[in-house]
């Protein structure tokens, strides 16, 4: 037999076994990517029906009302630490973004402008408006988007280790996760160790990853993981936060509060907030990307000094 016929079967073999790998991922792709999840309550809180998505909301409190916006892969409960403090004297409107904690998770649509209209939706349905709103890394862009587009809802912003500008940098792990195809295929292999190591990069070094959040990015469809980062990116790229904040006439009173570790965002961006008008930027050390999970008492007096009164003046800034 000649050398090239013998070549030909093993060639041939390898050929259609990259074939049916290569059908198999996209097979793969197509289904991880039409999950959908429907709202479920979740950590204490109730369904209101939107026009945007059926959404998991937690009230708590009686007083000026503050909304509190959680961030990537987070929930709600991201606030626990805080909330019963500043439910004394206001009323503490959390909300679950698209596809996070109990809010639906469609197969489409998480850009930072629709969840903007989501938490303005939720505001109008509660006959909410003058808020303070509290938004925590990508809930910050959220936070920034609503005071844009409905400047009747937002009084006043507190943002909370919030990108100035597009400089996000996840580990390796959490890049490969992102990437189409890899990403769905490890998907059916995540550990929950792989998620707290991931969990990590938002806190100082050795801080403990409560369990609670490893629980909520278990509920997370990958479509919902993937697509609130990327459908998130072109907000930070036409615009960085800080000329959109800058722009505003009038811009709301903003604090910025930044954990002095941060290992996802820099410390040092935050400089780039005082381009807004009369902004005060806070740095909490000891604490990494999520101070008012790792510093609660700190981040809740700055929080704090920063809020009207239950009588609806200002306290000092």
């Amino acid at each position: 037999m000649h050398a090239g016929t013998r070549m030909f079967g093993p060639l041939f073999a390898a050929a259609i076994t990259a074939i049916v790998i290569a059908i198999a991922l996209a097979v793969n792709t197509l289904i991880v990517d039409r999950n959908t999840r429907v709202a479920t309550p979740r950590d204490g809180g109730h369904l209101v029906e939107t026009n945007i998505v059926r959404a998991n909301v937690k009230v708590d409190g009686i007083g000026p009302p503050i909304v509190m916006i959680h961030g990537f892969s987070a929930a709600l409960d991201w606030w626990d630490d805080i909330v019963p403090d500043l439910s004394a004297n206001h009323r503490v409107i959390r909300v679950d973004l698209i596809g996070h904690g109990g809010t639906a998770a469609p197969a489409s649509g998480y850009s930072i402008e629709r969840q903007a209209a989501l938490v303005a939706a939720i505001l109008d349905k509660l006959q909410t408006s003058k808020v303070t709103g509290i938004g925590h890394s990508m809930g910050g862009e959220v936070a920034g988007a609503l005071a844009a587009a409905r400047p009747d809802l937002i009084e006043r912003l507190i943002l909370i280790d919030s990108p100035a500008k597009k400089v996000v940098k996840f580990d390796l792990a959490t890049r490969a996760y992102l990437t189409p195809v890899l990403g769905q295929l490890l998907s059916h292999l995540i550990t929950d160790r792989a998620i707290r190591h991931g969990l990590a990069q938002g806190f100082a070094p050795d801080f403990p990853v409560p369990d609670r959040f490893v629980g909520d990015v278990r509920q997370l469809t990958y479509t919902a993981f993937r697509s609130a980062h990327d459908d998130g990116v072109p907000y930070q790229v036409k615009q960085p936060a800080y000329e959109r904040l800058a722009a505003l006439h009038p811009a709301p009173p903003l604090l910025v509060i930044f954990g002095a570790q941060d290992a996802l965002v820099p410390a040092r961006t935050a400089q780039l907030f005082e381009q807004v008008p009369g902004a005060r930027i806070v740095y909490v050390e000891g604490a990494g990307h999520s101070p008012m999970v790792e510093r609660p008492t700190d981040t809740l007096e700055l929080i704090k000094s920063f809020l009207p009164d239950s009588t609806g003046d200002q306290n000092v800034r």
